[in-house]
């Protein structure tokens, strides 16, 4: 059974799978395992549960062999990700042309970021099994989901980058299947076509709406930034936005996460208001899962978009079925979803700062609200607000110190100051760019969209006063597994129930 409010009460049997799997595809990638390797162990899973049933013969034996389906169910997860792992490692260009590398390769571009030195393209080279490939060139009209060719003499290995910043990024890049980089004319790359893959199709169609939003009439940086919240495209913000963002601690506002699908969703439910009118408020919910789905990957389909989209089909499915939601069942089944697809998502950046936010907010912001929800609903969801926002930020600072070597010290103030102003701006955008889809551009929205960028940026800069209150500190990995192991024995304490 799951709790109504989503609490880890528990919670010891369904944090299984998911842990069991990310343990899994952990050991494979450090150890190099073989598929079969993850297949003997499923094997010794099975055996194991046969043996638990044959031994229980009757209720009292069951009763007593039921804390070992924990184990079984733990090493079953195990192979699993060791198969996983195994079956989607990249390949280097020597495992996937044994006899000689051609001269030139072909890849899909699959993210491109315009510098003002440049483009870097991320290129996924055909026939590795996923490998990529970053290519820095000079400026390009090229565009995510181009098939390009370039010079296969010119990459060189990420692992044989002696340089001090190549090897610090190294390990977290090819465990992302990054594995070569290369510094290519743009002479030298060769646009041979365009890809006819999922991705591609959602980036042209996100292409289209970006460029309606680059012809309205909205300043320069407010376009760049509503195509950052909206949409999912950060390649056009400048390095200075990104930095007085990154300051405050308020980085999470530019990448789509739970805070921007929860709003839309919102807005989607909104809309859906005169279906439930009627009172098929079931098909409310199930068109606005799907269209909710749509928009994810439309907007790309990040690591973050996904586990919230997921968690909040979980809530919304729970209505349509109704039965009691779980966001500590939504949190693992997102987790165990994105991991089967891509285990690589595992030792990324931004999805490990989604699922310890989420998980900081389950565990700790409720339980710790001091506030009766009874007696002063208003005053109680405030002091929730602010209880979420240091729950999310605690858990999140000793993931940011390690992968960026910074910790903002206002974050706290700039969080609980703009936070409430999001949904109003987000919602306004939204509103904004489904009318210039439609042809029509209001004036009024733009200009309190240009409006409400400056309040937002000017707030946030003078919070934060550039780098004064940024803390430069590189927390190292057994710190950093240190306090995750603190965090979570204080999760697991503060919501252990009666059994």
């Amino acid at each position: 059974s799951s709790p109504g409010r989503g609490s880890l009460e528990d919670m010891d049997f369904r944090i299984i799978p998911a842990t069991a799997l990310a343990a899994g595809i952990a050991l494979a990638t450090m150890t190099h395992a073989q598929w079969w390797w993850g297949i003997i162990t499923i094997a010794f899973a099975s055996a194991g549960y046969m043996a638990i049933m044959r031994a229980s013969g009757d209720p009292v034996k069951t009763f007593r062999l039921q804390k070992w389906h924990n184990v079984w169910t733990a090493v079953l997860f195990v192979g699993i990700g060791v198969t996983d792992q195994s079956l989607n490692r990249p390949l280097t260009a020597e495992e996937t042309f044994e006899e000689e590398t051609p001269a030139y390769l072909t890849g899909e571009i699959r993210n491109i970021l315009h510098q003002t030195y440049g483009d870097r393209l991320e290129v996924t080279i055909d026939g590795t099994n996923g490998a990529s490939a970053w290519l820095r060139t000079g400026a390009t009209t090229l565009t995510s989901g181009d098939i390009v060719t370039f010079p296969a003499d010119r990459l060189k290995k990420i692992s044989a980058d002696t340089s001090a910043m190549m090897r610090k990024i190294a390990p977290m890049l090819e465990s992302r299947g990054i594995l070569y980089h290369a510094s290519i004319g743009t002479n030298d790359i060769s646009p041979a076509g365009r890809s006819q893959s999922l991705h591609a199709m959602c980036v042209s169609a996100r292409d289209r709406i970006e460029v309606k939003i680059e012809k309205s009439n909205l300043n320069r940086p407010t376009q760049e930034f509503i195509k950052a919240i909206l949409m999912g495209d950060k390649s056009g913000l400048d390095e200075q936005t990104r930095l007085t963002f990154s300051h405050g601690g308020t980085a999470h506002m530019l990448a789509l996460s739970g805070l921007h699908m929860g709003i839309i969703a919102g807005l989607l439910l909104w809309i859906m208001l005169p279906v439930s009118a009627t009172g098929r408020y079931k098909w409310g919910y199930g068109a606005s899962i799907l269209l909710l789905w749509c928009y994810v990957f439309l907007t790309g389909a990040s690591h973050s978009s996904v586990r919230a989209c997921v968690m909040i089909t979980f809530a919304f499915a729970a209505v349509i079925a109704e039965r009691k939601n779980s966001a500590a069942n939504a949190l693992c089944s997102a987790c165990l979803l994105i991991l089967l697809i891509e285990p690589s998502a595992l030792f990324d950046a931004g999805f490990q700062l989604s699922v310890v936010c989420v998980a900081s907010l389950i565990a700790f912001a409720t339980r710790l609200n001091p506030v009766s929800h009874r007696r002063h609903p208003i005053l109680y969801r405030i002091c929730g607000a602010v209880l979420a926002t240091i729950a999310a930020s605690l858990a999140s600072l000793p993931l940011t110190s390690y992968y960026f070597g910074q910790i903002p010290l206002m974050f706290l103030p700039t969080n609980v100051l703009l936070l409430p102003l999001i949904p109003v701006y987000l919602s306004l955008g939204l509103i904004f760019t489904a009318l210039l889809c439609a042809g029509y551009e209001p004036g009024i929205l733009a200009s309190a969209l240009d409006s409400g960028y400056e309040v937002l940026i000017q707030a946030t800069g003078t919070l934060s006063s550039g780098a004064d209150y940024v803390l430069e500190y590189q927390m190292p990995l057994w710190g950093l597994a240190l306090w995750m192991i603190s965090a979570l024995t204080g999760a697991l304490a503060l919501n252990r129930t009666k059994k």
